[in-house]
């Protein structure tokens, strides 16, 4: 009975002490919902569009790269195979020969370039005419025609004397469709001095300032030049298409 009345005298002060306590509020927070971003179809398209634009436009450009530097490599390689194969012709003039330590009249050719040349022809001037033989240039000048037939009428009247050998003979040459390696020369007139031709050999010698020489060759590669007395080289596209009818001046 004691037990019972206790049990209720617990029961009625946990009920009182639980109306008593201060009830707490619960408060809900709410939060604003965050700003969402969306695009549209035409707007995703647009900067797709930009993207593959951007994209080909550094293609473009790195191609564009690529094909100057090949072409920067080629240009580089034809220049200098054009130097490795590059003739330079000079005409040149000499009254002694070393050889024989003779007064020899020679005019000779040569290539003192880096490559071999093909001589296409060689025209010459005095007095304002043009010759495409050296013997007509010799002959113009100074009667060098004469001179060879007062060698012929001799020689036809004592075949057994050699009169060319004894009283002065003269070599020329026509160096046309010639190809002439580098530091090669080409004899184009030669004449030894004798007691008998030695009126035609001064007259030669002292004109020898007014001779105009002119040269037209090609390279291996096909490029081709004119030269003249003086050394003076012009290129040019062809000796085919090259006049032959005057000398210009340099």
């Amino acid at each position: 009975m004691t037990q019972n009345n206790n049990k209720n005298l617990l029961d009625e002060a946990v009920a009182e002490a639980q109306s008593n306590a201060p009830i707490k509020s619960q408060h809900h927070i709410s939060r604003a919902p965050r700003g969402t971003f969306k695009l549209s179809r035409s707007k995703m398209n647009t900067i797709l569009a930009l993207c593959a634009m951007f994209i080909s436009a550094a293609s473009f450009y790195a191609t564009y790269l690529q094909a100057k530097a090949a072409q920067e490599q080629v240009s580089a390689a034809e220049k200098q195979l054009k130097t490795e194969t590059w003739p330079w012709l000079q005409f040149s003039y000499s009254n002694f020969d070393l050889d024989s330590t003779q007064a020899t009249i020679r005019v000779d050719i040569r290539n003192s370039g880096t490559g071999p040349a093909i001589i296409h022809y060689i025209k010459y001037e005095f007095d304002g005419e043009n010759y495409d033989d050296v013997t007509e240039l010799m002959d113009a000048c100074c009667n060098l025609n004469a001179y060879q037939a007062a060698l012929s009428d001799a020689q036809d009247e004592e075949s057994s004397i050699n009169y060319l050998k004894k009283f002065g003979w003269y070599v020329s040459s026509a160096p046309q469709k010639v190809l002439l390696a580098d530091g090669d020369s080409f004899n184009i007139f030669t004449m030894p001095k004798s007691s008998f031709n030695r009126g035609l050999w001064d007259k030669i010698d002292e004109h020898k300032s007014a001779f105009k020489a002119q040269a037209c060759y090609c390279s291996i590669l096909k490029q081709c030049y004119i030269t003249d007395e003086k050394a003076a080289i012009v290129e040019v596209p062809s000796c085919s298409t090259t006049a032959k009818n005057s000398i210009k001046e340099s």
